[in-house]
């Protein structure tokens, strides 16, 4: 009996040890994940210099005219004049050969999850030089100071606060709340802490939202998110100033995917002004996968994502391979009506907003871009439409005049095209030359910075910046 009791407690022990020695790992994991993301991610690129960029072809975005022929300076990365290229150069520029090429400005990503750093460089290898994360960690906020700091070679960070959810069905990542005071609390903390702007779900209820209003107004931040618990009138009359996937619309139908009720509900979106964020690539990752199985499953790639984001976005998507014929009907279905609203808000000129919804379904920070684009065209929208929603829309829901456009006081954060995109979309898929935060890039420079964007942190570090919001949410 005593052998028995002696050996009982050994066990235990054992147990004890293990799960201590575990904890201790796990602790640990958070000062490591935090050090393995604080050294500098150099650029490839050069400095901007006082330089001309010469006999270019502009595509401002905010109109669909193309403006032949110009000569544009860039000092101390912002675009100082653009004037005939008949006109002789300005002294004390240099100049750089863009003969012919066109030029447009830096993509917009308006709905991304950054768990990665090198998510941003990869980004920028893409020409997207602004990215609005929609899941904010403290992470980020680091992260945002790196690139203000010039220590990270990649897009800017926009980053919203955790996200606000209410009820059962939330996330582990989110931050539930119960009551519309917490919710106000939560906003402020938030603002303190120095996230941009207010991510909401669709947990949240009527007096939660106010309360969200009321502090987010305060503070001077936005609120994005999933249409929330409330009817379609509460939420078009209410402070959100961008509706988060056309697949969050599609439920509002109902059963009815009419045209008439699709062209009812954007009518009332475009009287209210609210913005919409279309991000066709996730749902249609799972409508390919449904409809061709393994095939198309292993055809795709995740080599370039984050160990963690690609393991679960494998497990996500292998689900859908057992998917019965109901439910492949129900995707053929939900993704018709996905397009077909899609094309109608843009008939109606809803403000609609380019995402790729980086994150689940193996959808790769910048590599998606152009997959995004391709489908919004697949779904009647024009090249001017979509590249709009990209640049000149999105910069207008961030309040930056400065971004999305191609004028003089705008930024330099521009792309450099072989062709013109409006009539020939893949040129986008290699920019000549690339100019984002006081750096230049040929295209050695952004192949280089591409290599960079790929190499992702290892998981225990991922581990570790999960823990950290975990704890601080």
């Amino acid at each position: 009996m005593k052998r028995a009791v002696k050996i009982l407690k050994k066990i235990i022990l054992s147990i004890l040890a293990l799960v201590l020695l575990l904890m201790l790992i796990l602790a640990i994991s958070i000062p490591y994940g935090k050090s393995k993301t604080s050294s500098p991610i150099t650029s490839p690129g050069a400095e901007q210099s006082k330089m001309v960029l010469q006999n270019v072809h502009i595509v401002a975005m905010d109109t669909s005219e193309v403006i032949y022929n110009k000569n544009v300076y860039i000092n101390l990365g912002k675009i100082v004049n653009i004037t005939p290229d008949s006109l002789p150069l300005i002294k004390g520029y240099t100049p750089i050969n863009t003969h012919g090429k066109y030029l447009v400005p830096g993509l917009i990503d308006m709905h991304a999850h950054i768990f990665d750093r090198t998510d941003l460089t990869q980004y920028l290898s893409y020409g997207v030089t602004t990215v609005r994360n929609m899941m904010g960690f403290p992470m980020h906020l680091r992260w945002k100071q790196q690139w203000e700091a010039n220590e990270i070679a990649g897009s800017r960070l926009i980053t919203a606060t955790p996200t606000l959810n209410s009820g059962e069905d939330t996330g582990p990542f989110h931050k539930n709340i119960d009551t519309a005071s917490e919710a106000e609390k939560a906003v402020e903390d938030y603002a303190n802490a120095g996230y941009d702007f207010v991510k909401i779900y669709n947990g949240i209820d009527s007096l939660q939202l106010k309360a969200i209003e009321s502090a987010a107004q305060k503070n001077n931040m936005d609120i994005a998110g999933h249409p929330p618990s409330i009817s379609l009138d509460g939420i078009l009359s209410s402070e959100i100033v961008s509706i988060e996937h056309i697949e969050e619309l599609y439920y509002l139908l109902g059963e009815d995917y009419s045209a008439s009720k699709m062209r009812g509900i954007a009518k009332k979106l475009k009287i209210s002004g609210k913005a919409v964020v279309i991000n066709l690539a996730a749902f249609h990752r799972i409508y390919k996968t449904v409809v061709e199985g393994q095939t198309y499953y292993d055809g795709l790639e995740s080599e370039h994502l984050n160990p963690i984001i690609s393991f679960i976005g494998k497990k996500q998507l292998k689900d859908y391979l057992e998917a019965g014929p109901k439910y492949v009907d129900y995707c053929k279905t939900k993704y018709k009506a996905m397009q077909d609203f899609t094309q109608i808000l843009a008939q109606e000129e809803v403000k609609i907003l380019f995402g790729t919804d980086t994150g689940p379904n193996l959808i790769i920070p910048g590599a998606t871009v152009l997959e995004e684009i391709i489908l919004l065209k697949d779904a009647g929208l024009s090249s001017f439409q979509i590249l709009q929603s990209a640049t000149y829309n999105a910069a207008n829901v961030l309040n930056r005049s400065d971004l999305g456009i191609i004028a003089v006081g705008s930024q330099a954060e521009l792309i450099i095209l072989e062709d013109n995109p409006l009539e020939n979309l893949q040129t986008l898929k290699q920019p000549k030359w690339l100019l984002a935060h006081g750096q230049i890039y040929n295209e050695d420079a952004i192949k280089k910075l591409r290599e960079k964007g790929q190499n992702k942190q290892n998981t225990y570090a991922t581990i570790g910046l999960w823990l950290e919001h975990l704890f601080k949410k």
